[in-house]
């Protein structure tokens, strides 16, 4: 159908049922019930009414809808004549007999006919404007019903019937079919293209298997719940079949249904204590009874095993039971657990909104699958142990270890009772995901001196293995032996991005007192719409005051007069070289003796490096000589490498006549000396105290033993 024709149809009928919608205005606000679905069968009488098994069931498919559906209101449309519809009627008042006395009156008094076929865009029209003057609400909508052949000629689809499924489809208004045996082909192809365009469906009534699938439907639609199977079985007119309905304490009302091939034979119903429901006695019970269904439903029932005994029926017979309960079970667990953090399910029980104690010996449990498939079983108890908060409250809880693995887990809560194998179940999954997490790396945690500034150690936030950015704020520090510390504790970012944020956090630390502080830190995050914390491993600090030792100037030892060598009292012999030969062999001399005169001129490395307790830690006059030109022409000049000692690489040692020169090389090895920062250089004698990376070291002359430190 081209788009051209679809609006000029469409314009035609919104045209036609102008006038009805405007002319019912007044009667429309003056509904105070709007919300009530409204149901239109469209019926082809004269296709119908020569097979009596086709109007059994309608008569049938009428008694599950207005029982199940109770409250929705009910409209007759013939097919030959859309206009002549009769209703509305409204399921559960007392006159909707009525509208089941008149659908079977109709189709008995009418004449079959199913040469002519049926125009079904007629009908379609007809409910539409019928739907619109009721202003029925969405899930309102017409139920086909034929065995005569529908047009479906692609112009007539086109034309005809696509523009009012269009208008169909806007409204959230449905257009379904009951398919009964027989039914002819070109009605099946246009009733498949009905209901896919307005979200309908098509019901197969060829037996009572579609019967109950029906029911389901119905059910489904108002989320009923599920039917439960109690017994099926094809009978003979002797056999006898019962059926169990197990009835749980707190059950409201019990809806048993029979489905038989037939109207034939009988249904006894009888309680836990043997005796046989009345169904006269109408406070207790109510009986639905169709030609190819029983619909039972007990209020109130006694709890325990109720019987259904069926008999007199030659054919297929199943029974099913549906059950309303008025204690809700409900369920405390969060939607999303962390992996490495035990969960709690709790669960607890309600009656007409309000908390209510389980009684008649009930007991709770969960089981929880993982998403390997195993299952494990918890029981919940009220007893104030195992994660339950408070005994006696009405809240049964059970602690699960933390998930091993990632994924959905299924839990399936079950309240039961003492010799009833019914239970009465809540199902619900939660996800465990890998949250952020925070470490620590301790990097210089003794010998801190007060006054000083120190970087202790570094935090890394992370997920799995991947960085996770958090803003400063949500990361705090806590001290856990002494709140009333003296010092600076803090945390500096590392390459921050643009809104502040950084995964990597060097911990500062500044004591103006000494002595040991043990502090965790905290991180405060929502993630995975929860609120959700954690802590590192303590890192424990200990400051001191550094010492302070008098300097000593240093006295370089008094130069000793050098001793005469007598000469030799041999005389050589001249000999005579060639003068060629002396310049050279003069010129290599003379070198030689500058350079030993200049060597002898640059002092030789002195003294000793000792720790704080007095152990010797470096020797200057021991260091061995790695490099001949260096040992020749920078004798005395040591290199922080050079001695060994990975505190001093970032500084040289310059030795002169009676000084020594200690030069900072790097600005990422912090040096003191004597307490003060060493910027750039700075002389030191006998006795100065050296700082580095958290250690402190002792320059003497002369080698120290540790009782020679105080």
């Amino acid at each position: 159908m081209n788009t051209t024709n679809k609006l000029v149809f469409s314009s035609i009928i919104l045209a036609s049922f102008l006038f009805l919608t405007l002319t019912s205005v007044a009667q429309v606000f003056a509904d105070e019930e709007l919300d009530n679905r409204v149901v239109i069968l469209g019926i082809d009488i004269k296709s119908i009414s020569s097979n009596q098994y086709h109007a059994d069931q309608i008569d049938t498919v009428i008694g599950l809808m207005s029982t199940i559906n109770k409250g929705d209101d009910f409209y007759f449309m013939p097919m030959d004549a859309p206009n002549n519809y009769i209703g509305p009627y409204r399921a559960g008042n007392n006159d909707f007999g009525e509208f089941t006395e008149q659908i079977r009156q109709t189709i008995s008094n009418s004449e079959s006919n199913t040469t002519l076929g049926i125009e079904v865009d007629q009908t379609l029209g007809e409910s539409y404007g019928l739907l619109d003057m009721e202003s029925a609400p969405p899930g309102s909508g017409i139920y086909l019903i034929s065995t005569n052949n529908y047009p479906n000629q692609q112009e007539y689809i086109s034309n005809r019937i696509d523009p009012v499924l269009d208008l169909f489809f806007g409204r959230q208004w449905h257009v379904s079919s009951f398919s009964l045996s027989g039914i002819p082909g070109s009605t099946a192809q246009v009733s498949k293209t009905l209901a896919s365009s307005t979200g309908g469906n098509i019901f197969e009534l060829n037996n009572i298997s579609g019967l109950k699938l029906f029911t389901d439907h119905l059910l489904y639609k108002d989320n009923r719940g599920t039917l439960i199977s109690s017994g099926e079985k094809k009978l003979t007119f002797s056999d006898l079949l019962i059926s169990d309905i197990e009835v749980l304490p707190g059950t409201e009302y019990v809806m048993a249904l029979f489905f038989r091939d037939n109207n034939a034979g009988s249904l006894r119903l009888k309680n836990p204590d043997g005796l046989e429901a009345s169904t006269g006695d109408r406070s207790s019970s109510t009986v639905v009874e169709t030609p190819n269904a029983v619909i039972w439903i007990i209020n109130e029932p006694t709890p325990g095993i109720w019987n259904v005994d069926v008999t007199g029926i030659s054919g297929q017979v199943s029974s099913w039971y549906l059950t309303s309960n008025k204690y809700n079970l409900n369920f405390q667990v969060p939607e999303v657990v962390p992996t490495d953090e035990a969960a709690t399910i709790s669960a607890f029980i309600t009656e007409a909104q309000s908390l209510t104690l389980m009684t008649d010996g009930a007991s709770m449990t969960a089981e929880v699958k993982t998403p390997l498939d195993t299952s494990v079983m918890y029981k919940l108890k009220d007893d104030g142990t195992d994660g339950d908060l408070a005994s006696g409250d009405g809240y049964y809880s059970a602690n699960i270890p933390a998930p091993l693995e990632e994924g959905k887990y299924g839990v399936s809560v079950q309240l039961s009772w003492p010799n009833i194998n019914y239970n009465l179940t809540r199902d619900f999954i939660f996800e465990a995901q890998v949250f952020p997490s925070i470490e620590m790396i301790p990097l210089y945690t003794t010998n801190l001196f007060v006054g000083e500034e120190y970087t202790v150690a570094t935090l890394y936030v992370k997920v799995k293995d991947a960085p996770y950015a958090v803003l400063p704020s949500l990361i705090a520090p806590q001290v856990t032996n002494d709140s009333q510390f003296d010092g600076i504790l803090k945390i500096n970012p590392r390459t921050p991005d643009a809104d502040g944020k950084a995964w990597m956090y060097d911990v500062i630390f500044a004591p103006t007192e000494p002595g040991q502080i043990s502090t965790i830190f905290n991180i405060q995050l929502d993630y995975a719409d929860r609120s959700y914390s954690r802590a590192t491993d303590n890192l424990v600090l200990e400051s001191k005051l550094i010492p302070q030792a008098p300097a000593q100037r240093y006295s370089p030892q008094p130069p000793q007069a050098p001793t005469a060598t007598p000469a030799d009292s041999n005389n050589s012999s001249e000999t005579n070289i060639p003068l060629g030969l002396i310049i050279p062999v003069s010129i290599v001399i003379l070198l030689i003796a500058i350079v030993a005169i200049y060597r002898n001129s640059l002092p030789k490395p002195y003294g000793f490096i000792s720790d704080e307790s007095g152990n010797q830690a470096l020797n200057f006059n021991k260091l061995p000589n790695t490099n001949l030109f260096k040992s020749i022409f920078a004798r005395h000049i040591v290199t922080g490498p050079e001695t060994g000692l990975e505190e001093f690489s970032g500084c040289n040692f310059t030795f002169g006549k009676g000084t020594l020169l200690v030069t900072a090389t790097s600005a990422s090895h912090t040096i003191r000396i004597n307490n003060h920062p060493l910027v750039g250089s700075a002389y030191i004698s006998d006795g100065t105290w050296i700082g580095a990376t958290g250690k402190l070291f002792r320059f003497t002359l002369d080698r120290t033993y540790p009782d020679q430190i105080s």
